[in-house]
């Protein structure tokens, strides 16, 4: 939001959803309106605006901050309040605090529920609260079930949604009749919609082409840390806001990028053996039911992908379900997914079993390369998994990034290149026995960058694609 559309809303006038407030002065108003929001239809609270509608500004401390902060800790059931802060004039700001309609209402600030109609705010009728109580009791509270308001069909990347479709049918796990459906028929086979036809929020979770404004849950930070703990300096440090499958992809390859490997020939053999410090399989389950189980609701906080030189961690938002507990995760138990319907197109996606099988497999995988099982831990309101390396990757210690299987497409694009040297786009679509769209020719070529095979010289339309001298051997 900015400056021009806060002069909109300023323009609009108070409503049942629009209220302003000349200063911080008079929280504790700001917050039984912004309560009467969360009962009703939502809306928006503009400080720094008088009753005029004349834009005045506030000056925002550090103090000013943790006010606000003390006052939606006061809203009961908890529920996220967005904040912004505005600049106008004369190093002052309009705080804009943003409530939307909530399905855990009624809610009570300081142990107070109010309500709102049109532009006034009042305390609830007992009976009004009585009649939400019941409401609640009947509803479904899954984060995933709600309602993605503002957000269409158009919002999503209906290629992940085809995608989904194929992989589903191919591992006979959705019907190969959605393979010819359009994109709101087979959203309404994954339960993705609303019965008036409106996008559920596990719909962006799982394919949103655009998220990080509203949605900055949809994030994960990777980072390798040189030496045992955070204090270290960075070897690599990044962050990427993305659907589920986006950030599922980042996290593998910044693994693949990271995890060292350690090469040896067996007997009678002259075939190198590459064998990672960690089961891949195990650290991609990981991060699978790291991204599937998170608690979406918790809008401020990121899935945690932390390598050490003794261990690898990944940390996401959300405790484990009470019925289970951590000595459950290394025995036979159930699957208690908290994102149902995600959880079902990982499924689909045959990324997941519906058996509560995942930690056991990561146990299995890493005894089979005779190392310790991966510690399962609780801290900080949510759930880590932590693999330890059997010898310290110290930062003097080099290893070369795991390399994936390339495709034969792949694979003919590299011969291309170590062949002929640097090339532009063009130039190796020629090369190529079989055409190719240049769109798709830029996905692979991008791909094989990620994984360090190739690199670019130039910019713009003067971009050469060659082998990066620094990878791997046996390319």
């Amino acid at each position: 939001m900015d400056i021009g559309q806060i002069k909109a809303l300023v323009k609009q006038g108070e409503s049942h959803t629009l209220e302003f407030k000349k200063s911080t002065t008079q929280l504790k108003a700001v917050f039984e309106t912004l309560c009467g929001f969360l009962n009703g239809h939502g809306g928006t609270v503009l400080i720094g605006v008088n009753d005029s509608g004349m834009i005045i500004g506030q000056k925002v401390t550090d103090n000013t901050k943790k006010e606000i902060a003390r006052e939606i800790a006061k809203i009961e059931p908890p529920v996220n309040v967005l904040v912004n802060y505005i600049p106008v004039n004369d190093g002052k700001a309009v705080i804009v605090l943003t409530a939307e309609p909530s399905p855990f209402a009624p809610h009570a600030f300081d142990c107070r529920p109010f309500k709102r109609n049109q532009s006034t705010t009042s305390k609830m009728p007992q009976h009004q609260y009585e009649q939400l109580m019941v409401k609640r009791g009947h509803i479904n509270h899954f984060w995933d079930e709600q309602l993605a308001a503002g957000y269409g069909i158009e919002d999503l990347d209906h290629e992940e949604i085809r995608r989904t479709v194929l992989q589903g049918a191919n591992a006979n796990r959705f019907s190969h009749q959605a393979l010819g459906e359009s994109i709101p028929d087979i959203l309404n086979r994954l339960k993705l919609l609303t019965n008036e036809g409106l996008l559920k929020k596990a719909a962006l979770a799982l394919f949103a082409k655009d998220v990080e404004g509203d949605y900055p849950q949809f994030h994960i930070k990777m980072a390798r840390f040189n030496g045992l703990t955070k204090t270290g300096s960075f070897i690599d440090n990044q962050s990427f806001y993305g659907n589920a499958f986006r950030i599922l992809e980042r996290a593998n390859e910044f693994v693949r990028r990271h995890l060292p490997i350690a090469s040896f020939y067996q007997e009678n053999s002259l075939e190198r053996i590459d064998k990672p410090a960690l089961p891949v399989f195990a650290v991609r389950e990981a991060l699978i039911n790291a991204i599937s189980h998170r608690d979406y609701s918790k809008r401020n906080s990121s899935i945690a992908l932390a390598i050490y030189d003794d261990r690898l961690e990944i940390w996401n938002p959300g405790k484990l379900p009470a019925e289970l507990t951590i000595a459950d995760l290394a025995r036979t138990h159930g699957s208690i997914p908290r994102n149902d319907l995600v959880s079902k197109v990982f499924y689909i996606r045959n990324l997941i079993e519906k058996w509560g099988t995942g930690t056991n497999k990561m146990i299995d995988l890493c005894r089979e390369q005779d190392l310790p099982s991966p510690e399962f831990t609780e801290y900080s309101g949510g759930f880590s998994v932590t693999f330890k390396f059997k010898e310290s990757i110290g930062p003097g210690h080099i290893f070369k990034p795991l390399e994936g299987p390339l495709t034969p497409r792949q694979k003919e694009i590299v011969e291309i290149l170590k062949t002929e040297g640097p090339m532009n786009i063009n130039s190796i679509v020629d090369q190529l026995k079989k055409h190719i769209p240049e769109r798709t020719l830029r996905h692979e070529l991008s791909s094989l960058k990620k994984l360090g095979i190739l690199k670019t010289i130039g910019s713009a339309r003067n971009t050469l694609w060659g082998i990066d001298l620094s990878a791997k051997e046996n390319i």
